[in-house]
């Protein structure tokens, strides 16, 4: 029985990066408008008052103002989960021990330029939005980090991919010694 090794893992790798870039990028648009609106509405319902017997302004700080809280926090939450998710796709190479054959090198370097590829056109994207004068431009310029991840794509995927590619092409003469993770 041969043992053959497919490009799948290649593939599964470059494709998980391309959904944490993709996804980092709505992340930050998606809470910017969730930002612009929470900051529009909560002191709209702060400033209610009294309807019938409630006080409306004491139930919306309690829920608006957690709320609000919340949206403040995700700049934060997102950058750690989305410098998370790229460790991980390092770390699951590593752990999978996935080494796939010297031939699919070729393959590798034209995922790789894809990838570099979809990034430039991500932080042109994000740039152009980034640079303007609008209430979005000042949201995403209030998200250092997640803006700095962005806009410099290209180098951070870059340099992901090739420890990514040293980790599977790597591994061989490793898994081959009886070192190394994975199966």
């Amino acid at each position: 029985m041969k043992n053959k090794r497919g490009a799948i893992g290649i593939i599964i790798f470059f494709t998980v990066i391309m959904m944490v870039l993709v996804l980092g990028f709505m992340g930050t648009m998606i809470w910017s408008v969730l930002d612009i609106a929470s900051d529009e509405i909560t002191p709209i319902m702060e400033e209610i008052g009294m309807v019938d017997n409630t006080n409306v302004s004491e139930a919306s700080e309690i829920t608006f103002g957690v709320v609000n809280g919340f949206v403040q926090s995700i700049p934060w939450l997102l950058a750690l989960t989305y410098v998370m998710a790229l460790v991980f796709c390092l770390v699951f190479v590593f752990l999978a021990g996935y080494n796939p054959h010297p031939a699919f090198s070729a393959f590798f370097l034209g995922l790789m330029v894809l990838l570099i590829f979809l990034c430039v056109i991500m932080s042109n994207m994000y740039q152009d939005i980034y640079t303007g004068d609008d209430e979005i431009a000042t949201r995403l310029q209030e998200q250092t980090i997640m803006s700095y991840m962005i806009l410099h794509s290209p180098f951070i995927m870059a340099i992901i991919a090739i420890i990514g590619g040293i980790l599977m092409f790597g591994m061989q003469s490793v898994n081959k010694e009886g070192g190394g993770g994975g199966i």
